[in-house]
């Protein structure tokens, strides 16, 4: 088929250049990103309207094809030709059919590898509270929660059960017993997830996303429940992340959540992938982490002040971003120009590179 030969021409180019996205847009020539910048594969011919469905059609089930029809989107995931996985995103854009594709690695690397700080992997040895893991989109964090739930797999003998949307990793049976639920597949929904679990024997809870209305205050029971809860949170900053959490709450549970969240947090990890020069990308990284500065802050909704106290608490595990930042710079890992466009301050950053 020659739009079974156009996919496979496409991801065969991508796995030669080490690409991590592919961009499939009609009117287009194919898009893939290296190192984290957009490569347009000119030599390729221009996508049409008929070909990107004929490929939707391969790379989707039917199941999947019929809700692209009624809700205009959906995320999935394709193995192809048993040489990789991809979390796929099919959508409509100017009436047409578009498609992007991340590359999801074929094994699963150690915390240390990719540059998780200290202070987050020691919160595995912690038997329940609520760790936080943000960042925009691509930035690593799936892989991230990844190496931690396989940390825990190979040196703890604890129940995990993850609930995703859709599976990425996949993980195999090591000291821990790990059970991955997929949303709208092996469960109806987050909140019927998480209701399934919150009273049975399950150490570990992973929640890939928090978008679900009302799931704030399940995840903040859940967490008081007595289990090691991870989520996954869209957001630039852990500050905005925990604001975002916040506000989220109904109103007549704002105190409370305030009161709760203060009790249950562990701490929050905000995370940049950026290009490293000479290829490959650096992780940057900010951590919070819950001490008793913190908690206050968070209970007395005084949000403002974990800014200041994040700056002034290295000896207790917190990072600053642009500080992060501003190291790897002077370490010769990334450019000013890349790190500038992570920084969560650009002009006091730059004030401080010059």
């Amino acid at each position: 088929m020659p739009d079974t030969l156009l996919i496979n021409n496409i991801l065969n180019i991508a796995s030669e250049r080490k690409a991590t996205d592919v961009h499939l847009i009609a009117g287009n020539s194919p898009v893939i990103r290296v190192d984290g910048r957009l490569v347009t594969l000119t030599e390729e011919k221009v996508l049409t309207p008929s070909s990107l469905n004929s490929v939707a059609e391969i790379i989707l089930t039917k199941e999947d094809i019929e809700r692209l029809g009624q809700e205009r989107e959906v995320s999935t995931i394709y193995s192809w030709n048993n040489r990789a996985r991809f979390r796929i995103k099919a959508f409509y854009q100017k009436g047409f059919i578009a498609i992007s594709m991340r590359l999801i690695p074929a094994y699963i690397r150690s915390p240390k590898d990719l540059g998780i700080p200290q202070a987050i992997i020691q919160l595995l040895n912690r038997e329940k509270g609520l760790l936080i893991i943000t960042g925009p989109f691509g930035s690593g964090r799936t892989t991230t929660v990844a190496s931690l739930l396989e940390t825990l797999n190979q040196n703890k003998g604890v129940h995990i059960q993850t609930l995703e949307k859709p599976i990425e990793y996949l993980f195999a049976n090591n000291q821990s017993v790990i059970e991955q639920r997929e949303i709208g597949k092996d469960v109806a929904d987050f909140s019927q997830g998480i209701a399934d679990v919150i009273d049975e024997d399950i150490d570990v809870v992973y929640i890939s996303t928090v978008h679900e209305f009302g799931i704030e205050e399940k995840i903040l029971e859940l967490a008081e429940s007595g289990k090691l809860v991870i989520i996954v949170m869209d957001a630039d900053s852990v500050i905005s992340a925990i604001e975002r959490f916040i506000s989220d709450l109904p109103q007549e549970k704002r105190e409370w959540g305030h009161d709760l969240l203060a009790d249950v947090l562990l701490g929050a990890l905000g995370q940049r992938l950026l290009p490293r020069i000479g290829g490959g990308f650096s992780l940057a990284c900010e951590v919070l982490t819950s001490i008793p500065a913190v908690k206050s802050s968070i209970r007395e909704d005084k949000l403002h002040q974990l800014s200041s106290i994040m700056q002034t608490s290295k000896d207790e595990g917190m990072i600053d971003l642009d500080k992060a930042l501003l190291a790897k710079i002077r370490a010769g890992e990334v450019s000013p120009e890349d790190a500038m466009n992570q920084a969560l301050d650009p002009q006091i950053f730059k004030q401080n590179f010059s």
